[in-house]
């Protein structure tokens, strides 16, 4: 057996164990170094497959991995980027009609519109599955908040877990458009829940100057955004975010933040943390911590730690 293909195998066979595949069609299948091939990645969307280069790759391994996926998992399409840090994504596709621009996949039964046109984002964050199930075990009966919401995931699932309305932020309109079209794919009326095209730091302000609260929060930022008002890098602006949100929080709220940016690791997030108290009055407490899915691995030596940072606070 070739070595692409045990390295393939290997890692199907894992996700089939802890993966229920009957509810859920879209998930990583290889993670660089957690799965032993380094600076690519590999992720499932039902039958359209997503290979990711992140350093220059010979195009006979390139030829291997796809063809070993052919042969392995029979997609209907395999879609190429190549992601080479200062430089423009490129999309290529590799197998199939078409580039996939509008289709549907499924997660825990939810159903997700998906586009590999949309230069790094495909409309899904993977690695925030078990991060969505837990905010919709905790949103029956609440009024939820959130912010950088993108496609309004969260959203979804607190809806399912009995959120009684949600309000979405997003600065692209593109992003509050493909949001609405996910609530009409699982049958949620557009018109029972708030979607804004603005500025998070904005409204912030506006719901506390208003007086407005919510009962969960989930933000999470993208690690580099510029508004008309602040260009906004989330390592420096952390802190300053998260006592924002619990300026419009309620009493035993919960505030979910969520950070992907490698470089600052869990330590020196937890020293951003301690500097929350500096923009809220309120007094809080940390009472979860979490990070990517179990189909997302690090190898703990090339790379030592998750690079997804995902707490809760409450107050």
């Amino acid at each position: 057996m070739l070595p692409y293909k045990q390295i393939i195998y290997k890692a199907l066979t894992f996700r089939k164990k802890y993966i229920n595949q009957s509810i859920t069609n879209v998930y990583r299948l290889i993670n660089s170094y957690g799965d032993n091939l380094p600076d690519v990645t590999i992720d499932v969307y039902d039958k359209n497959l997503l290979v990711q280069y992140f350093k220059p790759c010979d195009t006979s391994s390139k030829e291997w991995i796809c063809s070993t996926i052919i042969e392995t998992l029979t997609p209907d399409s395999i879609t190429e980027k190549i992601r080479l840090k200062g430089e423009d994504i490129k999309t290529l596709l590799v197998s199939g009609k078409e580039i996939p621009g509008d289709f549907v996949v499924t997660e825990n039964g939810i159903k997700f519109n998906i586009s590999f046109l949309e230069g790094g984002g495909t409309g899904l964050f993977l690695d925030q599955r078990d991060n969505r199930e837990k905010i919709q075990s905790l949103a029956k009966g609440k009024e939820v908040l959130n912010c950088f919401c993108y496609t309004s995931s969260f959203s979804i699932y607190a809806i399912l877990g009995g959120a009684t309305s949600t309000t979405n932020i997003d600065l692209s309109k593109k992003a509050i458009e493909w949001s609405k079209k996910n609530f009409s794919l699982n049958q949620l009326d557009v018109n029972n829940h708030e979607f804004i095209v603005g500025d998070v730091w904005e409204w912030l302000r506006r719901f506390q100057k208003k007086g407005r609260t919510f009962d969960v929060i989930i933000i999470d930022p993208p690690s580099f955004s510029t508004s008309k008002t602040k260009i906004f890098t989330a390592e420096k602006d952390i802190p300053c975010l998260i006592g924002a949100g619990l300026n419009i929080l309620r009493e035993d709220g919960i505030l979910a933040f969520s950070t992907n940016i490698a470089k600052t690791n869990f330590s020196k997030f937890f020293q951003l943390l301690s500097l929350v108290k500096d923009f809220t009055q309120k007094p809080y407490k940390l009472i979860d911590v979490s990070s990517q899915g179990l189909d997302f691995p690090t190898d703990g030596v090339h790379v030592i730690e998750p690079y997804l940072k995902f707490v809760m606070l409450s107050c």
